[in-house]
């Protein structure tokens, strides 16, 4: 095994060289998202669809879902999953750049880089993960280039835009579902709700005897609620 630039890079047993892996591991649960996963995972099985747009607001959990996705079907890939964060950069330039760089391309002149990451990525059987595209929407055409010079890559972006490119379908991921503020069940059924439920298991991590009484029961939905439901401020 060797590393390339964080990188896992792993022998298979296929006749092709190289495996790579460098999804970070999930350390805590992810509450309430078991549908959208597998609805997720299942769009990107189908053959026809090879660009998957995950949108959704800031703090929805996108980054995380879509890290779960590519985690459970990384075997699927015989060259595996490689995650490419595009959050440190804002120029629509260096995205290809970028990605070659994350696959361990190096020593490339930068007029030939596209055409070098083509010839690279067209005999692999790869699923990327592009994280945090909206502010490289610019982008997306080379994304379509891509996909096109591959005909076994698929990509999986996490976006606050669609990326309105040929071929993209779009999975909007929502809220953690809340109760109605106005018609509050008993406290017991309150967990049924994801956002509640999160709240508990992340207060949980914090006090570890913190349980959902009658007492706390409508400050906590309140609370859920002021926040949209959204996992990175109930955290």
């Amino acid at each position: 095994m060797t590393e390339r630039t964080g990188v896992k890079v792993e022998p298979v047993g296929t006749g092709s060289p190289f495996r790579f892996q460098n999804l970070p591991p999930l350390l805590t649960p992810l509450i309430g998202r078991e549908q959208q996963g597998r609805e997720i995972g299942s769009l990107l099985l189908q053959p026809e669809i090879r660009l998957l747009t995950l949108t959704g607001t800031a703090g929805i959990g996108k980054t995380r879902l879509a890290q779960k996705v590519a985690t459970d079907l990384s075997e699927v890939f015989i060259h595996g999953v490689c995650l490419v964060q595009l959050a440190p950069i804002s120029d629509s330039d260096l995205v290809v750049p970028t990605i070659a760089q994350t696959l361990g391309l190096r020593d490339v002149e930068e007029r030939s880089l596209f055409s070098s990451l083509k010839a690279f990525l067209r005999d692999k059987h790869l699923l990327l993960l592009l994280d945090n595209f909206e502010q490289v929407l610019e982008a997306a055409p080379a994304l379509v280039e891509l996909l096109l010079a591959c005909p076994s890559i698929k990509i999986l972006v996490t976006s606050r835009a669609v990326l309105h490119v040929e071929s993209e379908y779009e999975f909007s991921v929502p809220p953690l579902s809340l109760p109605d503020p106005l018609h509050l069940p008993a406290h017991e059924e309150l967990l049924q709700y994801t956002a509640i439920a999160l709240f508990v298991q992340r207060a949980q991590t914090v006090k570890p005897n913190f349980v959902l009484s009658e007492d706390n029961a409508a400050v906590i939905a309140q609370i859920c609620i002021q926040l949209d439901g959204l996992p990175l401020s109930l955290e």
